[in-house]
């Protein structure tokens, strides 16, 4: 059973198995587990009746070719939408049904609105203890700490402007982690993210890697040299990132 705690690199399929199927639905989902990863990372807006879905952006063009924002549909009006092979936008409750009962599970949330549903639904499945929430949004982390004392808390980076207040956010929301992505490795050059994610080790924290890019792991054995700096990595090709972290020892 894998656990969030554990001495060893953990995999998580962003958006599922991404790399090989639709992204956010239950196939991604399902096929990323099967093929060995130790859970799923995935994205959960609120529609307009008040349902948590599963869609990374805020409208649905993208991947439900449905030209409207996820807070102003219902549930109804995007289970016909056809994300590719058949797949259909999942809810969060329908995506816990779908996988093993001890899949990890990095629950991204986009917004405030959508925290108190998250950890009805988390709650629902019992599922605390496999679940981290995720978000960029430090109100939104807020609210979720409001209503859970006890699930895991992963203070998404996308600007160096929040790196300094991290000590100040880790207490007052007992964060896990920090979740930094790869793309920072050419903004602000190898050694500079190297000592950024030393120092968020030093204060205790977790640190989990991703990308849109998964290049970026392996160009120029960014991730090889990191070593002993992370120990979560979400990824869109699981198989390809287990193989590579067997071949370093780390799985």
């Amino acid at each position: 059973m894998p656990s969030w705690e554990e001495n060893r690199v953990l995999v998580l399929g962003h958006r599922g198995f991404m790399s090989k199927y639709p992204e956010n639905s239950i196939l991604a989902f399902v096929e990323a587990i099967s093929a060995g990863a130790d859970g799923i990372e995935l994205d959960v807006w609120l529609t307009k009746d008040g349902k948590a879905i599963i869609m990374h952006d805020e409208t649905l063009e993208r991947t439900a070719k449905i030209k409207k924002k996820t807070k102003d549909v219902t549930l109804e009006d995007i289970k016909s939408a056809d994300l590719g092979m058949g797949q259909r936008v999942p809810t969060l409750e329908e995506v816990f049904q779908a996988i093993p009962k001890d899949a990890l599970v990095n629950i991204e949330i986009k917004d405030v609105d959508v925290a108190e549903e998250s950890i009805k639904i988390v709650r629902d499945f019992d599922a605390c203890d496999r679940v981290m929430i995720s978000s960029f949004n430090i109100d939104a982390l807020r609210k979720v700490r409001e209503y859970s004392k006890d699930v895991r808390l992963g203070l998404l980076i996308d600007n160096e402007q929040i790196v300094p207040q991290i000590p100040k956010l880790k207490e007052e929301l007992k964060l896990w982690s920090v979740n930094a992505p790869m793309e920072g490795i050419p903004i602000i050059g190898f050694e500079k993210f190297k000592q950024a994610l030393t120092w968020a080790k030093s204060l205790g924290l977790k640190v989990v890697l991703w990308t849109e890019n998964d290049e970026l792991f392996y160009v120029n054995d960014n991730l090889k040299r990191l070593v002993g700096l992370f120990d979560v990595v979400i990824v869109n090709d699981v198989v390809r990132m287990i193989d590579y972290l067997r071949s370093l020892g780390l799985r």
